[in-house]
């Protein structure tokens, strides 16, 4: 018998496994077969793992990574009920529920409530998971890709002549202006910001993901004369090279439960601005200049700021690399089993 069947859906959310194995414990992937406990790494596994762990009679962890404030608003979840192993939300008829999303939000809540543990990466979302759900979770970060951003494969900012970088003088900057943001097409990124930013200061915008704002984004920077690439599907080499490649990495997004593209900016070497949101400063510290949230002057005026600055620190990303996290769930997972 495994000691965790683990559940995840994509690279990244198996990215610490093989370091828990060689740590000691046995973990299946896939199968049906019985562990000692299950732990749920996606939202859209939640049921999935809650159903697992009802057939086998063993506990769960539940990773919540984040309530997005769009999705969940001010409103109360809908009952949820078991039917024939299916969990199905009946939507109330009283009082405001959530915003979209009703009944996936509120399925998620009723497993984390059923959760031996729930774990999120976040004080921010910590806070949101008690506050909507009604548990106490234990912040346990999980990680970036160190495996692929590292300070070694950062852009080349020193020379044996001219030593370490200092700031650039406050100077206007003669290199065209390149604008890089890498996450999801999606309303609650703020893409927009980063496109009318860009036509402010005469800059282009590299955008990485896809998502269902593409059209909007594309019209926008049209409308304003805004030289805009947008890629999906890249190879890690391919990611790497275009953080290196920006003259800015823009992270603007309204809420985020880790934030991971402003880490791995920072690593590549270039400088990082960040909307001033709870887990950006939990996470980028120093490494960022902050901007506020629907506020464009401020926005520009960071670029500016990081525009003329050298790499930011990153001895901070050490406890967040896949070994650091690995340990923290090991310790964390042993003590449950």
């Amino acid at each position: 018998m495994a000691d965790i069947r683990w559940f995840g859906r994509n690279d990244y959310e198996h990215l610490i496994v093989p370091d828990l194995r060689r740590l000691g414990l046995d973990i299946a992937v896939d199968g049906d077969s019985t562990a000692a406990l299950a732990v749920a790494m996606n939202h859209d596994l939640a049921p999935a793992v809650w159903r697992y762990s009802r057939r086998h009679h063993i506990p769960f962890v539940s990773y919540v990574w984040d309530l997005p404030p769009s999705r969940i608003g001010g409103g109360r979840y809908d009952p949820v009920v078991s039917i024939a192993g299916r969990l199905v939300a009946i939507p109330r008829v009283r009082g405001a529920r959530y915003t979209t999303r009703r009944g996936y939000y509120s399925r998620l809540r009723f497993v984390a409530r059923r959760a031996l543990a729930v774990w999120t990466p976040s004080v921010s979302s910590a806070a949101d998971v008690s506050r909507h759900f009604g548990v106490s979770p234990a912040v346990v970060p999980y990680c970036y890709n160190s495996a692929l951003f590292s300070p070694e494969n950062a852009r080349d900012h020193t020379s044996a002549e001219t030593g370490p970088p200092r700031p650039a003088p406050a100077t206007a900057d003669p290199t065209p202006l390149r604008l890089l943001s890498v996450s999801r097409l999606v309303a609650p990124k703020n893409h927009e910001a980063v496109i009318r930013a860009a036509a402010r200061l005469g800059g282009r915008v590299d955008l990485i993901g896809r998502g269902p704002s593409l059209d909007a984004l594309q019209a926008l920077a049209r409308r304003l004369g805004v030289a805009l690439t947008v890629r999906s599907g890249l190879r890690g080499d391919e990611i790497v090279a275009a953080y290196r490649d920006a003259s800015v990495v823009v992270c603007p997004s309204r809420y985020e439960g880790l934030g991971l593209t402003g880490i791995e900016g920072a690593l590549c070497g270039t400088p990082v601005v960040a909307s001033d949101i709870p887990a950006h400063r939990e996470f980028l510290g120093a490494a960022a200049h902050y901007f506020t949230l629907d506020d464009d002057d401020s926005l520009v005026t960071a670029i500016d700021r990081a525009r003329g600055s050298g790499p930011p620190p990153t001895a901070q990303f050490a406890s967040l690399t896949i070994g650091a996290a690995a340990q923290r769930f090991f310790d964390r997972l042993s003590a449950l089993l």
